[in-house]
């Protein structure tokens, strides 16, 4: 019996892009490992737990200490801690806190995200999201000081102040600098209450997606801050600069305010005497998967790299953290789901092994 012949490969031209993609990866954790003996940019990372076990906890903190992370980034969410007013559910943040300090991580605490019984009644929304802004700051206020006064003792010296307010979908139903400065005074005066030396940043700001008013450019609003004394009284800036599908040095991003922006962001900081204040990226990453926008896994690795060594030359910036360390869930097609380095079985991607390859060669 013969077998028929065996038809020409169409996958070849796919193996060489591959394989040219990996050589091209070894040469920057290379550069980069060379580079962050000098002096690196302290690199983070994002993570959302969802519900993992201890031990599950325990093994994600292992992998982030093979990949030499110096901030563990996480919600402090009031809506979660606090769902019913004045009892407070600390569990998840305690072991998070308490897991980063035994490795030697700082962490940066993100204040967000309001329970049903303190939020806003938003025109033309139902209410039903916790990105709506509180009804009463002194709530929000309250929380945030009590939650300085659990974890300063513990090491909790910086903290975010909301997440993306510049875009409709994390400050519906349209992002307003004044109404966030407000917000901003009320949060930074009851932490420094209790921790005058502390660092705050403004909330991670987005980048624009599209043209609409309800989301502003991450410059604009931040000259919007700096016009209503806001900006003035953080530590920090914080910024989210994505550039997906881009890598974040090329020059052709399809987002106002990604990664080829920030030399622009740092302008408008310098501009209002503010040279000596940080710009802190407090996301950064590229989804993988199948969805719009996505990247292979090997070019969400090389643009992580990328990211840290366009860094290492910028003195006012840092430290990177990236998002996230774990798969939101096991769905392809959602984009939101796949910007981990791990899966959501926890087994790495190539971004996973490249952090760790230059964590390795950086030293713990």
């Amino acid at each position: 019996m013969t077998s028929e012949p065996t038809p020409p490969s169409t996958t070849a031209p796919r193996h060489r892009k591959r394989l040219a993609v990996l050589l091209v990866l070894a040469s920057m954790v290379s550069l980069v490992s060379c580079q962050s003996a000098k002096g690196a940019v302290d690199i983070g990372m994002t993570v959302h737990f969802r519900g993992a076990d201890a031990a599950s906890i325990e093994r994600q903190f292992d992998v982030m200490a093979d990949m030499n992370v110096r901030w563990v980034r996480v919600d402090v969410g009031w809506a979660w801690i606090e769902r019913d007013p004045g009892r407070p559910d600390w569990a998840y943040t305690d072991k998070i806190v308490s897991e980063a300090a035994e490795r030697g991580m700082r962490v940066l605490a993100v204040l967000a995200f309001t329970p049903a019984w303190a939020r806003a009644s938003v025109p033309g929304h139902s209410g039903v999201t916790p990105r709506h802004r509180p009804a009463d700051l002194s709530d929000f206020a309250r929380f945030a000081r009590v939650a300085a006064q659990r974890y300063v003792p513990l090491g909790v010296r910086s903290w975010e102040v909301w997440n993306e307010p510049n875009i409709r979908h994390f400050w519906p139903p349209r992002p307003d600098a004044d109404e966030y400065g407000q917000l901003f005074r009320a949060v930074a005066e009851a932490i420094r209450g209790v921790d005058p030396q502390t660092t705050i940043l403004i909330g991670g700001l987005s980048p624009r997606y599209e043209s609409s008013p309800t989301e502003i450019s991450p410059v604009d609003y931040l000259e919007q801050l700096y016009a209503n004394g806001t900006a003035q009284l953080a530590d920090a800036i914080g910024v989210h600069p994505y550039s997906f599908p881009a890598m974040p040095a090329d020059e052709d991003q399809r987002m106002d305010g990604g990664f080829g922006d920030l030399r622009a962001l740092r302008d408008v900081v310098a501009g209002h005497g503010d040279a000596g204040k940080h710009i802190w990226i407090t996301e950064f990453g590229a989804p993988t998967g199948t969805g719009r926008h996505s990247v292979s896994e090997e070019d969400q690795a090389a643009a992580l790299l990328q990211a840290r060594e366009l860094l290492e030359k910028w003195k006012w910036s840092g430290p990177l953290i990236y998002y996230e360390l774990v798969d939101g869930g096991s769905d392809p097609s959602d984009v939101a789901e796949n910007f981990g380095v791990l899966r959501d079985d926890l087994e790495p991607k190539p971004a996973a092994v490249a952090l760790i390859e230059a964590g390795s060669d950086t030293g713990g």
